[in-house]
């Protein structure tokens, strides 16, 4: 395995959807966080009675688990040596590229104003090297730049179950394997998701989160590619 591409599908990550941008709690929030409610990012923590009005809302307003995803992907050793390369594909149709070398802020709130400048200005830092960008909005542009040689799809609603052992000795048959995992607290994929994935597997017997099921996948490659010994 040369790399392993990883990209977070339908993730929910976005900024205020028009029909809610003049609903009261979110010009309270955009007052009390001093930004324009439009470039808001959506957090069912804060905006929930506003969100009940939202088609999709169970899959929609969870930004932390991006954020978690983000830590425990850019601070593995896979990272450190340049196995990972990390792409985030939004529930609103919107690729951001991750530049390998962005260590995300660990404070929940630093990354939430970091994702709101990144909406507002298309990239993080607005000058010099990016390390947050906005792509577009079609999955393909990250096919057609890691021409991934299997693309595999981990959903536990459809998946095959494989074991952890044979989904890393699977991963390590390919040269630039692309995992796609939900970015999302519940629901399913759509349609096009599962038809971009060569394979769908479900790992183990349980149900994992994002982060947790990274953390796993991320570990085992570590011991196997003699990284972490």
């Amino acid at each position: 395995m040369e790399h392993l591409v990883i990209l977070l599908m339908e993730s929910s990550l976005e900024t205020i959807p028009k029909e809610l941008l003049g609903d009261p709690v979110i010009i309270r929030d955009a007052r009390r966080m001093r930004r324009e409610p439009r470039y808001l990012i959506l957090d069912r923590a804060r905006h929930h009675s506003a969100m009940i009005k939202l088609s999709n809302a169970e899959k929609r307003g969870r930004p932390d688990i991006i954020h978690q995803a983000l830590l425990t992907i850019q601070s593995s050793l896979l990272v450190r040596n340049g196995f990972i390369k990390t792409y985030i594909h939004t529930i609103g149709n919107v690729i951001i590229d991750v530049d390998p070398e962005v260590r995300p802020p660990r404070n929940y709130n630093n990354f939430i104003g970091l994702m709101s400048q990144l909406f507002k200005e298309g990239r993080v830092p607005p000058v010099g090297k990016p390390l947050f960008k906005i792509l577009g909005g079609d999955v393909k542009y990250v096919f057609n730049a890691e021409r991934p040689d299997r693309k595999i799809l981990l959903d536990d609603v459809k998946g095959r179950e494989i074991t952890m052992g044979d989904f890393i000795n699977y991963l390590m048959s390919f040269r630039v394997p692309l995992i796609m995992i939900g970015g999302f607290p519940r629901g399913s994929f759509s349609d096009g998701t599962y038809s971009l994935a060569d394979d769908v597997f479900k790992i183990g017997k349980y149900t994992m989160d994002t982060a947790s099921i990274l953390c796993r996948i991320l570990s085992s490659l570590e011991t196997r590619l003699g990284i972490l010994i």
